[in-house]
Order: C-alpha cells, then structure tokens, then sequence
C-alpha cells in the first residue's frame, strides 16, 4: 500500500480552460497539487507517466522536449506562457498539435504563477482574469460567448517589443 503524504497548499492554484477538470500533470513547479491535479517540477518522469495524465500543463520549452517522445494525451494541452515573454506563436501551437493531437490552449502567467489571462475554446485571444490593465484589451463578445476582455495576440507583440526597446 502506497501512501501519500499532502504538502500544504503551496503554490498557484491552478485553473484548467476545460469543466470538468481532467487528470493534469503540470512540469513546472510553483503550483498547488489537488486530487486532479499533481505538480513535476523536474518535467516529465516515470511518476508522470504513472500518474497518466488527461492533460499536461508546463512551459514552451518543457513541451517541446517532450512532443519528440511517445506520451499519451487524452485531453488537452495547456502552454504557460509568462509576462513579458512572447506568447505561443502560430508554428508552435501546429508542431504542438501535430505532436500531441489534442486542443493547445495557452495561459499567460505572471511571477508567481498567477494566471492573468486564459484561452478558451474559441482560441479568439486569451480571456482576462486579472491584470492586463496596460495592454491593448478586445472588448467585444468573444465567439465563446463570454463578455469579459481578452488580451489580442497582437498586444503581446507589442509589450514584448516595449521591453526590448
């Protein structure tokens, strides 16, 4: 018998774009473990692949390592990306959803973590959640049918082109 020990909740909760939520491996760590979801700060392992994910969450470069291998998602896949880095460009999401064969949704991550906006179904531009109140914000109804604001891709181009400057 097996048991497992909880650590307190430490971390960002982690909110995945999809309800019901499914079983999420996120390689990436500062996040907050629940009964779905479980955290593997050193990326992809034998305990991830135990665990057998319906979705895995973590950061470009994670992913891209683990598109060349034989990995079995059922779900969805769900790119960090972080403030002041570029988003997901249109070539990584097609290598990603060749690689993986299931929806690619991205989530823009501040510091700590915190989620500051999501995509939804709709992949129209990425819904706020907090945040973004200094960047080019679409305010019509997006296609999802939710009224809140969503951060265009064309607006993470420019904040990553005013950092640099």
């Amino acid at each position: 018998m097996i048991v497992r020990i909880r650590r307190p909740h430490t971390g960002a909760r982690f909110i995945h774009p999809l309800h019901p939520e499914p079983r999420t491996a996120i390689l990436a760590g500062g996040f907050q473990e629940t009964k779905a979801v479980r955290v593997f700060p050193r990326g992809w392992s034998d305990s991830a692949e135990r665990f057998r994910p319906a979705c895995i969450a973590g950061p470009p470069e994670r992913l891209r390592n683990l598109a060349g291998k034989v990995v079995s998602v059922e779900n969805s896949l769900i790119v960090f990306t972080y403030e002041g880095k570029s988003g997901l460009s249109h070539s990584d999401r097609e290598m990603f959803w060749k690689a993986f064969g299931v929806p690619v949704f991205e989530q823009y991550l501040g510091p700590r973590n915190e989620l500051l906006a999501m995509e939804c179904d709709a992949h129209s531009g990425l819904h706020v959640v907090t945040g973004c109140e200094d960047l080019r914000l679409e305010r019509d109804v997006c296609a999802c049918g939710s009224s809140a604001p969503r951060l265009s891709r064309a607006a993470r181009i420019e904040e990553l082109a005013e950092l640099l400057a």
